[in-house]
């Protein structure tokens, strides 16, 4: 009789899952995992911050489709760790999050003598689609399997286990646990009917001005090839939210940029509306001053979750199905109804208000005449340094928004933001997760340093795993996105002074290589010596906090009405 630990029992399902890294720290009670991670071909990757490393896992997911585990031990462990497990669930990441515990006879409930000890299944409960204890080995593998078919059913997100220590050190008969493969337990995600295509492709073909609205839903289902073929077949504007940057090219010849006077003409003149893989959040201001009359405007949503159908606009039709046969199957019916564009010109004088409006709006770039450096030129030799192959991930409040401006049209799956949620700080994590999933690509960092404080440790991380990332800072000492409000309403600003920090010092000290600039050459210099270091590197580069702040006024309101509501 060969006997198994629970560890390596726990090991062998995870593996059989298809978990690749785990990101965590060792302690007693989650040693035995660990130690079997090796012979089932997982790696561990130790982290300086529990968050951090379900930020690292965000990274791994949005790039790759891979799902991590992440590791919380008892107490400030599995504390620490929860932050990051409530951004996931915003950002429909899957993990696994697995929190250690103490021997079972002082927890359930623990007593205030209990050393780290709270009871760590009501503090996640809320923030998880799933969550539940092993009591005993022989329940690993049917729990290990309750947690992925929750974590896959509908909308991606994390699920959480909680492993008493015992239960990890107990052995039992090899030969009496079963270890099914996924599919033996677990259904695909539900596929649209025949019927409810042929609804959506007969109220799309016959619209006199479709438009298509894209989210991040489209570049997880892989669905990007799919809805480019529906959007051409109609030869429709196309709108990617902002979450889903990467789901079209901005140079598509039918993009149009949503925030702006040309999506403001798409959505007020389209009859017809399909809107795949996006909730319409208030990111995407679906206000109705922005959109055609519902009374007359149709809307058709395929979602994976039901819970995102019709949340902010009504529906003349919702279908909840995986979006890529779903969006496969519609350009198919398309195509049989030869379906093409009733009114050319619509797609025109869309690209073409968006084109003038973007022009005037982003006039406070090119008039910038410093003595500072501009974000936005910080940004665009950035994009011409390493240009459109890369994976970009962007973290900080104005540094996002400037990035989202002004980095090149990325490929699927290649432009990570904190644009659901809003977390700060999971650009360098995030960055790393990246790398590690997808070794050959090159990853780039783009953070305010704001946001860089909150895991710039994690760079030590990067520096240990031998991971090339590179890490732009934009410095100017200042949480810069509070600084308006405070001045329109008081005058003043109170909290908004960070300091001065160098960066690309502190990077040296955490084994990376740094640089700094203050000019644009001085960055464009900096930019072509990081990609020639083997290891990770970071640019400390001094942005003008006045022209950072400039933000075009129409664009600032906008984002304004996010928070506010429509001015």
């Amino acid at each position: 009789m060969a006997e198994l630990n629970g560890g390596r029992l726990l090991a062998r399902c995870l593996a059989n899952e298809g978990v690749r890294f785990v990101f965590g720290l060792p302690s007693p009670e989650i040693d035995p995992l660990l130690a079997a991670l090796d012979e089932h071909g997982m790696r561990l990757v130790p982290i300086r911050h529990e968050a951090a490393g379900a930020h690292m896992a965000e990274g791994l997911y949005k790039t790759t489709g891979q799902v991590a585990v992440v590791i919380g031990n008892p107490g400030p462990g599995s504390a620490n760790l929860l932050a990051g497990v409530i951004t996931a669930r915003h950002e429909g990441v899957p993990l696994v999050a697995i929190t250690s515990q103490h021997r079972l006879g002082i927890v359930y409930p623990s007593p205030p003598s209990t050393f780290q000890g709270q009871d760590q299944l009501d503090v996640y409960r809320p923030v998880v689609k799933w969550g539940g204890p092993i009591l005993s080995w022989d329940r690993i593998p049917e729990v290990v399997r309750l947690a992925f078919r929750e974590m896959w059913t509908g909308r991606p997100g994390p699920v959480h286990i909680e492993l008493p220590a015992p239960v990890l050190y107990a052995t039992g008969d090899e030969s009496s646990v079963r270890v099914p493969a996924p599919a033996a337990y677990r259904a695909p995600l539900p596929e649209a009917s025949e019927a409810r295509i042929a609804e959506v492709a007969d109220l799309l073909a016959g619209a006199a001005r479709p438009l298509v609205i894209a989210g991040s839903g489209v570049d997880r289902a892989g669905a990007n090839e799919a809805l480019l073929a529906v959007v051409e077949r109609l030869g429709c504007p196309v709108i990617a939210s902002m979450a889903g940057r990467a789901v079209v090219p901005l140079d598509h010849p039918n993009a149009v940029y949503g925030l702006g006077a040309g999506g403001d003409l798409a959505k007020r003149e389209a009859d017809v509306v399909l809107v795949a893989g996006s909730r319409l959040g208030n990111l995407d201001l679906p206000y109705d001053k922005y959109w055609g009359d519902p009374a007359t405007q149709r809307v058709v949503q395929i979602d994976v979750d039901p819970r995102h159908i019709g949340v902010t606009r009504p529906v003349a039709l919702g279908i909840v199905a995986d979006l890529k046969p779903a969006l496969a199957s519609l350009a198919s019916a398309l195509e049989a109804r030869r379906a093409r564009a009733r009114d050319p010109g619509f797609l025109a004088r869309c690209r073409r208000a968006a084109e003038e409006w973007w022009g005037e709006q982003m006039r406070v770039v090119e008039s910038w005449a410093g003595p500072g450096l501009h974000p936005a030129r910080v940004i665009q030799a950035i994009g011409t340094a390493f240009g459109p192959g890369a994976i970009y991930v962007t973290d900080g409040g104005f540094t996002s928004l400037w990035a989202y401006w002004f980095l090149p049209p990325t490929r699927p799956r290649s432009y990570l933001s904190i644009l659901e949620l809003g977390m700060l700080g999971t650009g360098v994590p995030a960055a790393l997760g990246a790398k590690l999933g997808s070794p050959a690509r090159e990853v780039v960092c783009v953070t305010g340093d704001g946001a860089a404080g909150f895991h710039f440790m994690e760079m030590q991380s990067a520096a240990r795993e031998g991971a090339k990332i590179t890490v732009i800072v934009f410095a100017e000492g200042s949480w810069s996105m509070e600084v308006p409000n405070e001045q329109m309403l008081y005058g003043r600003n109170f909290g908004t002074e960070m300091g001065t920090v160098r960066w690309d010092v502190v990077a040296r000290g955490l084994g990376c290589e740094g640089f700094y600039a203050e000019s644009l050459a001085e960055v464009e210099a900096a930019l072509a010596k990081a990609r020639a270091v083997a290891g990770p590197v970071v640019i400390c580069v001094r942005t003008d906090r006045a022209a950072n702040l400039g933000v075009a006024p129409e664009a600032g309101l906008r984002f304004a009405e996010v928070y506010q509501g429509p001015m």
